[in-house]
């Protein structure tokens, strides 16, 4: 007794845990750190069959005891939450295999922070790549991507930029319709400067002379000296008029015979000035719109959409979200004197998921709320959680039509019906796949219903 009591205090001096199985896989031995690393008391063991307790593709003694192998792994998940390393020995007597032993020791702390520290590398990679490629792409040192659509896209800026052809950029509010227009200038050949203008922001009675310029005394409060316009500060460089579709009627008139001649007259001004220059536009406007509005002409439109580059919307390129996030999370974390944070596979999976309607510009915007409202070591989730709220995005409710409606059962049925199926498409952020896997119909069914309640 006072051998075996002996024996057991060594075996509990080591910070590894021991389990012995006979030949007919039960379990005869469990130490204490066997109990303390898996959470189960030696009554809950002793004289089970092992595989009752544990999954048989995660037992490395049972493979010993079958197969007579020593057998030794590192970071072995033995549970969905634990990692040990072990080594597992058969128990041979007079020749034959009566049994196994496994000695184990738990590094599942050690597995966690490995983790963190891969998920940190994995963070510095992504701002080592980007610091690449603004190297490596002077003239693009502002647009991130990692996306192939997006690749795609940048070649063809290439392309266009080599020409003098007039550029028409669409695309969504906060997509960075500009940012790409500052490129296309700084990948072509122009001397000159890059003249940005917003035609949605300057008052209509304005407009043709902050385009035109004045001659001194052209109008009441004009500068006495008079003043160049946009035009003239664009000259051997390039014009960038953001929101052209909200250009008043009467100015696309003037601006398309300056496209037409190359030539122009200050506002008060009896000489004509000529004028050179590369003409990039932007809107947020698809082309057929503007094809269909009153409000702009179309043989302007043929004129300035010379070449199209259509930018899509954040959720259409997912694969950028996560390089767009470290940029400016690295960026931010300058800007207010803070150390750069982890972010998590969590937070990382809900900026993913989420749509983005404002685009990069709404991307920007919660990343710096996460840098500045975030203490710990890593950014808080909970902060973009109150943010779902607040932009209405995190109640997606089902709703259930009131009984006091007084509908028939057929009535009742069809309508619950529409609105469980809107309700998982909305869930699911108009993911078609996702949401007749989610709803168990086909995809054409889906097709078929969503068509048959009209949304």
């Amino acid at each position: 007794m006072l051998e075996h009591s002996i024996i057991e205090e060594l075996i509990n001096f080591y910070n590894h845990s021991f389990t012995i199985i006979d030949k007919h896989e039960k379990v005869i031995y469990w130490s204490d750190r066997a109990s303390e690393i898996f959470n189960m008391e030696k009554s809950e063991v002793i004289g089970k069959d092992i595989k009752e307790i544990f999954a048989e593709d995660k037992l490395a003694i049972l493979q010993t005891l079958r197969n007579n192998e020593v057998i030794e792994k590192k970071q072995h998940m033995a549970t969905k939450s634990i990692y040990v390393n072990l080594k597992s020995v058969p128990i041979i007597i007079e020749g034959k295999v009566e049994g196994a032993i496994v000695s184990e020791i738990d590094v599942t702390e050690q597995k966690r922070q490995e983790e963190e520290i891969e998920q940190l590398k994995n963070q510095v990679s992504f701002l080592t790549d980007n610091v690449k490629q603004l190297k490596n792409e002077e003239h693009f040192k502002n647009i991130i991507f990692k996306s192939s659509i997006m690749e795609n896209l940048k070649n063809q800026i290439k392309r266009a930029a080599k020409t003098n052809a007039n550029i028409l950029i669409t695309g969504e509010t906060g997509v960075g319709k500009e940012l790409f227009a500052q490129s296309i200038h700084n990948s072509s050949e122009t001397s000159g400067e890059f003249i940005p203008i917003n035609c949605g922001a300057i008052p209509k009675h304005l407009f043709e002379a902050e385009l035109f310029g004045y001659e001194k005394g052209a109008f009441t409060g004009a500068n006495k000296e008079g003043n160049k316009g946009k035009l003239e500060l664009a000259k051997d460089g390039t014009l960038f008029l953001d929101e052209i579709g909200d250009m008043p009627l009467d100015m696309q008139v003037k601006f398309l015979r300056v496209l037409q001649e190359r030539k122009y007259f200050r506002l008060g001004g009896k000489k004509e000035v000529s004028t050179h220059f590369r003409l990039v536009s932007a809107t947020n406007k698809s082309i057929s719109e503007l094809l269909n509005s009153d409000d702009f002409r179309s043989d302007l439109l043929y004129r300035i959409n010379v070449l199209n580059i259509h930018i899509p919307p954040l959720r259409e390129r997912p694969d950028d979200i996560e390089s767009l996030f470290y940029y400016y999370l690295y960026h931010l974390s300058k800007k207010y004197q803070t150390e750069l944070r982890y972010a998590d596979h969590s937070l990382l999976n809900n900026l993913r998921s989420y749509h983005w309607p404002g685009n990069v510009r709404e991307l920007i915007n919660v990343a710096e709320r996460l840098v500045i409202f975030s203490n710990e070591d890593q950014l808080n989730n909970n902060i973009f959680d109150q943010y779902l709220v607040e932009v209405g995005q995190s109640d997606k409710t089902l709703s259930v039509p009131n009984l006091s409606e007084n509908l028939n059962l057929k009535d009742y049925i069809h309508k619950v019906e529409a609105e469980y199926i809107k309700y998982i498409v909305d869930q699911n952020d108009h993911n078609i796949e996702k949401s007749s896997h989610d709803l168990g119909i086909s995809r054409p069914t889906l097709y078929s219903k969503m068509r048959k309640f009209q949304f």
